[in-house]
């Protein structure tokens, strides 16, 4: 019975991570917008972690139950899980990314560094003192703490979803506020099942369900409820943005001063925020206007509006 059960299991999460990846390729190829790149990466690295962690523990098991010494196998098993931490980190980042793209966050190279920082420095330093001070085993509190943390970061990728920027809105209110409910409903019935699971196969194999629901459910979300329209608009605009940077044969550099000089960065802002120094952006502008025909920011406002507008 517990075989049949595994095998089904096993399909369906095979189908969940199939889906949700090509959803995810369809749903970036045809909106082309930046979160939906963030949602394909969040796809392949949680489900490589479903599969390699999860699934590893219990192939591993399954295959080596009789000939290997309980002790020794739940080592092995630890240490597959461990091993697959990355990926559910990486998970989580492109999550958070997904997230503040949605809200109309901009997601600069200095938090990407913070958040590896305290997940591959600060966490493990943490769970070893609490391993020193009460003697629990590590790989407990590891796992401890992949609930917490998951609850944290969905938790903060709600408040990103509702604290949305006054910009033009990617998803509609109600949209937003459906897909929060279904995000903190998959992970309070993932992380209870994961708690009691640790010595209950079917347990287990429910919370493997979930762990898949959770990683499946944005791109089915995205794809058969959300109103994209703006995401439709917005992509007509680009192209028509991109269109007038040929026309004008702007560069990539130069491209990435207009957009930020047209959502009202200062030369300071946009320096800061391109890792580049005041004078090159001087020194673009100066081309840019050039190029253009423009003699100032409002004016070279004005013609890429209008140009979008077409």
């Amino acid at each position: 019975m517990i075989i049949l059960l595994q095998i089904i299991i096993f399909i369906l999460s095979l189908a969940m991570a199939s889906g949700g990846i090509m959803l995810s390729s369809h749903l970036r190829t045809t909106y082309k917008s930046d979160f939906m790149s963030s949602l394909l990466f969040f796809e392949v690295f949680w489900f490589t972690f479903g599969f390699y962690a999860s699934w590893g523990q219990i192939v591993i098991t399954s295959l080596f139950e009789t000939t290997i010494e309980s002790e020794n196998l739940e080592k092995i098993s630890d240490i597959t899980l461990c091993m697959g931490i990355p990926f559910l980190v990486f998970a989580w980042l492109m999550f958070l990314k997904l997230t503040r793209e949605i809200s109309n966050r901009e997601s600069n190279i200095f938090l990407f560094v913070l958040f590896l920082a305290v997940n591959f420095i600060c966490v493990p330093g943490m769970i070893y003192i609490m391993n020193m001070i009460s003697g629990m085993k590590a790989v407990v509190l590891a796992k401890y703490t992949i609930v917490l943390t998951g609850i944290l970061y969905t938790l903060a990728g709600a408040y990103y979803l509702i604290a949305q920027r006054k910009s033009r809105k990617k998803l509609n209110g109600q949209d937003i506020r459906i897909m929060i409910i279904w995000l903190l409903l998959l992970m309070i019935i993932q992380n209870s099942l994961y708690v009691m699971s640790e010595r209950n196969v079917y347990l287990k194999l429910t919370y493997i369900f979930f762990f898949f629901c959770f990683g499946g459910f944005l791109p089915v979300y995205f794809r058969y409820h959300a109103d994209l329209s703006n995401l439709l608009i917005m992509a007509e605009n680009s192209l028509s943005f991109d269109r007038l940077c040929e026309k004008f044969e702007i560069s990539k550099r130069e491209k990435e001063i207009i957009h930020e000089i047209c959502e009202g960065l200062t030369n300071q802002q946009i320096a800061d925020k391109l890792f580049i120094s005041l004078q090159t952006v001087k020194d673009h502008t100066h081309r840019i206007y050039g190029k253009t025909n423009c003699s100032s920011r409002a004016q070279l406002m004005r013609l890429v509006n209008e140009n979008i507008m077409q």
